[in-house]
């Protein structure tokens, strides 16, 4: 006797098999979707600290031992470590204008941010930009007569520490150390 067709029970077998084939290729689609999507974030923060990390380093490598005066006429130190943050004076690259500027670095709760002051002298700081979003904490050290410290006490206005870690805790509370070498 002679078929022209498939019976019902090779029918099923043949869908079940495609469906089976069509659920695994859909997961695999939306695990690498999951997996692009979490490279793609993964590489924007990479991108926004190394971003962060080339204008810290410029800074500092271009720290100037100037003394500032405050905004009510008193001396400040060439550089200022705070709890949360810096302050220093940078000279800018030959021909550019002003040619020295000072610049505050800091957390505000959330953020790390950068600030310049529209004069070395007397002026406060001006707007500041967010360089870097979601950090939990941060933790400065600077490297100075006595190797590693928390506190920067200089014996002269116009001295600069050698070296600077920066420590931020990221909102995931993984920590992005980070160390500089400050120009002199």
């Amino acid at each position: 006797m002679k078929r022209n067709g498939f019976t019902l029970v090779e029918m099923l077998v043949a869908l079940m098999l495609f469906s089976f084939l069509t659920m695994a290729i859909t997961l695999l689609g939306g695990n690498a979707t999951r997996s692009f999507l979490f490279t793609e974030t993964a590489l924007a923060e990479i991108e926004t600290l190394e971003r962060m990390r080339r204008l810290l380093a410029a800074d500092l490598g271009q720290a100037a031992a100037r003394p500032t005066l405050g905004a009510d006429g008193g001396q400040l130190p060439a550089f200022t470590l705070l709890p949360d943050g810096f302050v220093l004076v940078r000279r800018d690259p030959p021909g550019q204008v002003p040619g020295i500027r000072k610049i505050a670095w800091g957390y505000n709760g959330q953020d790390w941010l950068r600030q310049s002051f529209p004069a070395i002298d007397g002026a406060p700081p001006g707007e500041a930009t967010a360089l870097v979003h979601n950090v939990r904490a941060v933790q400065l050290r600077v490297v100075g007569r006595n190797g590693w410290q928390t506190e920067w006490r200089p014996r002269r206005p116009e001295e600069l520490p050698r070296a600077i870690e920066l420590t931020l805790i990221r909102g995931d509370g993984i920590p992005v150390v980070m160390k500089f070498m400050v120009a002199a």
